[in-house]
């Protein structure tokens, strides 16, 4: 029980890491401490995979605020269901987040398979795989309970 609660803490400080407001990008150490190693981080949400390590998401966050076609990222999870079996644990959790525009009803919405080792006393994340909800690909149900 304690383990999937220091999860949980985990995972609302990855969207923290990686939320930011006012054109003020995220901090890089704020999001690879987080991290067994380098990370790795996929958005599945288009044609092919992109791949990135912690802190070349963080460099690509950056080029998007210098080139003005983005400054707010705000992300939250709203349902989660985690495994723990060992020193290793896997949590779907479910995200909506926010890129600033006005918004009428509900927010953009997906899905971060997310999975985690036990490094001594503390858990970190090995991987963020992620895919936003869309017409093809709605978020089952079961995730939503």
């Amino acid at each position: 029980m304690m383990d999937t609660i220091e999860i949980g803490d985990l995972a609302r400080d990855f969207y923290k890491a990686v939320s930011f407001r006012n054109s003020q990008p995220p901090q890089q150490d704020a999001l690879t401490m987080l991290f067994y190693g380098d990370g790795i981080l996929i958005n599945n949400s288009f044609r092919t995979p992109i791949g990135f390590t912690a802190a070349s998401f963080i460099s690509a966050l950056e080029s998007e605020i210098a080139a003005e076609t983005m400054s707010q990222f705000v992300m939250h999870e709203i349902h989660s269901k985690t495994d723990v079996f060992g020193k290793i644990a896997h949590r779907i959790s479910i995200y909506e987040y926010n890129m600033g525009e006005v918004t009428a009803g509900r927010l953009p919405r997906g899905v971060n398979y997310m999975q985690f080792v036990r490094d001594e006393d503390n858990w970190r994340i090995v991987s963020v795989a992620w895919c936003d909800e869309n017409e093809d690909h709605m978020i089952p149900a079961e995730y939503l309970r």
